[in-house]
């Protein structure tokens, strides 16, 4: 067992940094409604550094009462306000140690350190470089020798370093190989395709929102009038600026989060870097990477690029707490935001060679194609009726355009849906309202399959297939709806049959 050791002084600072960043939106709100809130004087600063201080005071105490050690294979960390806790992880188990630095981390070099296997993990904020290095060194170590079946001291290893990364993640040096890296083009090609639009309106959106009592009202007045007063090809340019604008505003925050994007590969491990004003590393372990996906929007597909994703079973306290911010889903890592398609074929086998990526083929007949828009349609036409006779004469116009995108997601879904099998592997093409996602699952990692039919998809002989895998902490479910029952048997006996007792399944044809 080694010694207890205690957290880096500068824990306070980055924990105190942490509490004003939390508390930026109520002092901006509380700044700017001052007008709205005359006569409560000092109350409202004595009220907010009273919260301020009894909560930083309970993350004092915290520090002063967490310690970590190691403790033969286990590591051990013991906290807790009032009673204390120990929380531990098998070290054989780890799967990765990963860092993470924001601006105070890296103004006063320290970092702070993730502790990852499938099921916990253990978080350290923050330790100075010199230590994380030798802590995760040390982990490292213990975990190479009690895989080997050793029982050496890992204080003894001075000379057999493992500087791995940077001494934070499981790469190994001399064997890591950058297979990815996006350069500022890339990014900004990247958000064009992407979501940075709509991220760059909810910035502006917010920040009128919160300095709307320093814009006068004769301005909004003004803007009215201006546009009411010029011509369309003005009022299009004007829209064109906005564009313009919300585009760079979201490209700059993506650029902050992606700045020196790359992945780096060792023969078990990949490791994503990434960031500006906070630099990020983590670690996925090949071995538990449960499913992939690649996901294509219409201007990705007409620009032949496409986005690379893994799903793995990931803790619950990196989980809970961290925030990737690229992940739609728990346990969802987007691994190459942006690639071109020819180049993803031969990557992707260098990536995940474990995965077979059989192209997929249309499955669904078309007498299903009504099946994906009758009851969505009704639906819609039945509350566009309502809103038109109770609420507004003219509802009935986002009623028809509402009902030209049904019909329009049916037929995609008519036409994009498929799936293929192989021995060991299954691919369903599942499309969304604006986007198409190809995901590929072993069967291996499939937790349940499941052919659903009611007596109307019995009478016309068809079903639908929903399978269920492992995704974060939790699971996934992706069906494929209206296929023929002679595909929904062929899928389920796939998943039934033994692999060993089974021949290679031919692709359908």
């Amino acid at each position: 067992m080694y010694d207890e050791k205690k957290l880096h002084p500068l824990t306070l600072i980055t924990d105190a940094y942490n509490r004003l960043v939390s508390f930026v939106i109520p002092i901006l709100f509380f700044a700017f409604s001052s007008s709205r809130l005359e006569g409560l004087g000092l109350i409202l600063p004595l009220l907010f550094f009273t919260i301020f201080g009894l909560v930083y005071l309970v993350d004092v105490l915290k520090f002063i009462r967490t310690s970590y050690w190691i403790d033969n294979n286990r590591f051990v960390v013991k906290s807790g306000l009032f009673i204390q806790k120990e929380k531990d992880v098998q070290i054989s188990r780890i799967q990765s140690i990963d860092y993470s630095e924001n601006l105070i981390h890296r103004v006063f070099n320290v970092t702070k350190i993730e502790i990852k296997t499938p099921g916990k993990g253990i978080a350290l904020d923050a330790l100075s470089k010199e230590n994380a290095l030798k802590l995760a060194n040390q982990l490292h170590y213990l975990k190479e020798t009690q895989r080997e079946g050793f029982s050496q001291s890992a204080e003894g290893m001075s000379g057999k370093q493992i500087d791995r990364h940077k001494g934070f993640s499981l790469q190994e040096e001399g064997v890591t190989k950058t297979v990815y890296a996006m350069r500022l083009v890339d990014i900004l090609k990247m958000n064009l395709m992407g979501g940075s639009i709509l991220k760059g309106l909810i910035v502006l959106v917010g920040a009128v929102n919160v300095f709307e009592e320093l814009i006068s009202d004769t301005l909004f007045d003004q803007a009215g009038t201006i546009v009411s007063q010029t011509s369309i090809l003005s009022q299009l340019i004007i829209v064109g600026l906005l564009f313009i604008i919300v585009y760079v505003v979201g490209s700059v925050i993506s650029v902050i989060k992606n700045f020196d994007y790359k992945v780096e590969l060792t023969k078990n491990h990949l490791t994503i870097e990434k960031g500006l004003l906070e630099v990020k590393s983590q670690t996925v372990a090949l071995a538990n990477i449960q499913s992939v996906w690649e996901e294509q929007n219409w201007l990705q597909k007409l620009l032949g690029y496409t986005t690379f994703s893994v799903g793995i079973t990931s803790d619950e306290e990196a989980t809970k707490k961290d925030d990737t911010g690229e992940n739609n889903e728990k346990g969802k890592i987007i691994l190459l935001p942006l690639i071109k398609k020819k180049q993803l074929a031969s990557l992707r086998a260098e990536i995940v060679p474990h995965f077979n990526f059989l192209p997929t083929q249309q499955v669904v007949p078309i007498r299903s194609l009504r099946r994906f828009v009758q009851w969505p349609l009704l639906f819609w036409i039945s509350l566009t009726l309502l809103a038109s006779y109770f609420l507004w004469p003219l509802a009935w116009t986002i009623g028809a355009a509402g009902s030209l995108v049904i019909l329009l997601y049916g037929y995609r879904s008519y036409k994009k849906t498929g799936y293929a099998l192989s021995k060991e592997e299954v691919t369903f093409q599942l499309p969304k309202l604006i986007s198409t996602e190809t995901i590929y699952l072993r069967k291996d990692r499939i937790l349940n399959l499941t052919v659903k039919q009611n007596p109307f998809l019995k009478r016309s002989r068809l079903g639908k297939v929903e399978v269920f895998s492992a995704l974060g902490d939790s699971a996934q479910n992706k069906k494929v709806s209206f296929i023929e029952e002679a595909d929904c048997e062929r899928l389920f006996n796939w998943f039934l049959v033994n692999e060993r007792s089974v021949e290679p399944w031919d692709q359908k044809t």
